[in-house]
C-alpha cells in the first residue's frame, strides 16, 4: 500500500505544473530511498545533475554525503532522501516563497507515508521549513545543527536533527569539520534511540 502510494506521489511530482520552475526543469526529482523509511533526510532544490537524473543529490554535494553517511556507518540505499523543492532553480538560485510554499504539500504527504522517525534537514531552507511544519521555534542554522529536538504528530514522537548542508563544504571548506561533528552526532542519536537503521 505505501509503495503503491510512493508511486503515485512521484507520478504527481514529475508531471507537476504548481509553479515556474516546471517550465525550465529537465527532470523533476521526487527522492529515492526504502518506503516506509526511518531515516529521513531533506535537502534544498535539485542541481543541474540532478535535474539531468531525476535523482536527488548525485553531484558534488551527493558524493560528500555518502562520504558523511559512511563515516556513520549507513549507506545510502538505507536512508529517503528528497528536498524541500524538486524542481532545479534555474542557476541554481535560492527556491523563492512561492515555489517553496507550492512544493510543501508534497514533503507533507512524504513524511506522512514513509513514516520516519528522524527526520535530518540539511541547511537553512530545509530546517526552517521542517520547525514550522512542527511548530517548533527555529534558530539560526548555525545555532541549531547538529542538536536534537523533539516533534509531535496526531500518531507519535519523532525527532528533528538539523545539520548543515552538504554544498556548503564546496563553496566554505572550514565547514567541512562541523558537518562531520553534525553526523557524529547523528550517529549517536541512532544508536541511543535503540533501534538498528543499518541492518534490516
Amino acid at each position: 500500500m505505501k509503495h503503491d502510494a510512493v508511486r503515485k506521489l512521484s507520478h504527481d511530482i514529475t508531471t507537476c505544473t504548481r509553479c515556474r520552475l516546471s517550465l525550465t526543469r529537465i527532470n523533476a526529482v521526487p527522492g529515492e530511498g526504502p518506503v516506509p523509511s526511518r531515516l529521513f533526510f531533506i535537502g534544498e532544490a535539485p542541481g543541474k545533475k540532478e535535474d539531468l537524473t531525476g535523482r536527488p543529490f548525485v553531484g558534488r554535494a551527493g558524493s560528500v554525503l555518502e562520504a558523511l553517511l559512511a563515516s556513520v556507518g549507513l549507506e545510502r540505499n538505507k536512508v529517503y532522501i528528497t528536498s524541500i523543492i524538486k524542481c532545479r532553480p534555474p542557476e541554481n538560485r535560492l527556491p523563492r516563497r512561492d515555489e517553496i510554499a507550492a512544493c510543501s504539500g508534497y514533503l507533507d504527504q512524504q513524511i506522512e507515508i514513509l513514516y520516519p522517525e528522524i527526520i535530518i534537514p540539511m541547511g537553512r531552507l530545509a530546517s526552517e521549513l521542517i520547525f514550522s511544519h512542527f511548530g517548533l521555534s527555529h534558530g539560526p542554522i548555525g545555532r541549531i545543527h547538529g542538536k536534537a529536538f523533539h516533534a509531535k504528530t496526531l500518531h507519535r514522537d519523532l525527532l528533528i536533527v538539523p545539520v548543515y548542508h552538504p554544498a556548503a563544504v564546496t563553496h566554505n571548506p572550514p565547514i567541512k569539520s562541523a558537518l562531520f561533528e553534525d553526523f557524529q552526532i547523528l550517529g549517536t542519536i541512532i544508536e541511543e534511540y535503540g533501534r538498528s537503521f543499518r541492518h534490516e
